[in-house]
């Protein structure tokens, strides 16, 4: 596949390396020291192992091996997994440091564009000055506490750590009928993304039998680009993402209307002052190498118990397929109530 380092070449962070300084904290060093590709052969077919959209073992071999420690490791890896039949399944990291999904999505979708055009395709140069997004304008004057919000918990809670033996990842398919029928009994206009998040979140939080008086808590990403003051161009690469942590007690989530829950969604978001980063809005599907639109687009297993990702639909009928991490203890009860609407 190539054209890869025509592409990196225009957003020289994706080839950097994350560094020390003299008091012990990182840093985005930019040397152009490249990025990690592997070329690997698979003596199967890919049909034998890609099974409804999902494969059927896992997936931790189609990623490069990730190093205990990323100081001086290449910070994109990416992984050319060759099946005999001919099919080719893409594996890549990317740590958080260099570019939030925002950016990821700018850079697939460059990339594809330059290996079917090949020396036609003018690489488009992204939005670099990161000093846009570090300097404030004025001396900043904070109204509320960023980093209990955006860096921690917040609010004193803990929460166990579910082991990853313990964690099992689904994969669920809203309808685009379930979608529409979900809307229609929230009252007002929400978007797809703040309608599942409070279906998921409100099914999520019955299976775990929480007690009622606990809190339960969702941590949303927000795009900061078009925020910003000043604002950052569209096409900013790097990370623009802050967190939003709606909060409700068990009680009150069970009780509610999906209308309320997407209000306390919205507030949240709102107290950051900036839009949900979905990957509803991210195309993966539609990439074309110059083969056609993938088969598939597969998210290596999820480490964090509760963790969620909505991607567009590839099924015929369109809707939405929502990857999550459940504590296995709790999948039993999910999975039973999790396309009900009652």
């Amino acid at each position: 596949m190539p054209a890869t380092a025509s592409r990196i070449r225009p957003s020289p962070h994706l080839a950097s390396r994350l560094a020390l300084d003299d008091h012990g904290r990182r840093f985005l060093h930019v040397n152009n020291e490249g990025v990690l590709l592997i070329e690997a052969t698979v003596p199967v077919d890919l049909a034998d192992v890609l099974v409804d959209g999902r494969m059927a073992a896992g997936v931790e071999d189609l990623y490069p091996t990730l190093p205990e420690e990323n100081i001086g490791a290449a910070l994109l890896q990416i992984q050319l997994n060759r099946y005999r039949c001919g099919g080719l399944v893409v594996g890549i990291s990317c740590h958080h440091h260099t570019a939030d999904g925002h950016s990821m999505s700018m850079f697939f979708t460059a990339w594809a564009t330059a290996v079917r055009e090949g020396k036609d395709f003018t690489t488009p140069t992204p939005f670099l000055d990161r000093a846009r997004t570090a300097l404030p304008g004025s001396t900043p004057t904070p109204v509320f506490d960023h980093r209990s919000l955006e860096f921690t918990c917040g609010e004193g809670d803990t929460y166990a750590v579910v082991p990853m033996d313990r964690i099992k990842n689904l994969t669920l398919h809203f309808t685009a009928e379930f979608v529409a029928d979900l809307k229609s009994r929230v009252g007002t206009r929400c978007s797809t993304f703040q309608c599942l998040l409070a279906h998921v979140w409100k099914k999520l939080t019955a299976a775990r039998e929480l007690k009622p008086e606990e809190f339960t808590k969702v941590r949303v990403a927000v795009n900061c680009r078009g925020r910003a003051d000043p604002p950052v161009p569209t096409d900013f690469f790097g990370n623009m993402v802050l967190w939003a942590f709606p909060r409700l007690q068990v009680r009150d989530i069970l009780n509610s209307s999906y209308g309320s829950v997407i209000g306390v969604i919205r507030d949240a978001v709102a107290r950051i002052n900036a839009k949900v980063d979905s990957w509803l809005g991210f195309r993966f599907h539609q990439l074309d190498f110059g083969t056609g639109a993938p088969s598939a687009f597969v998210p290596p297993d999820l480490p964090f118990e509760g963790l969620m990702i909505f991607m567009p639909s590839r099924k015929a009928n369109g809707g939405v397929d929502l990857f999550m991490a459940v504590a296995e203890e709790h999948v039993a009860a999910f999975e039973q109530i999790c396309y009900s609407l009652d």
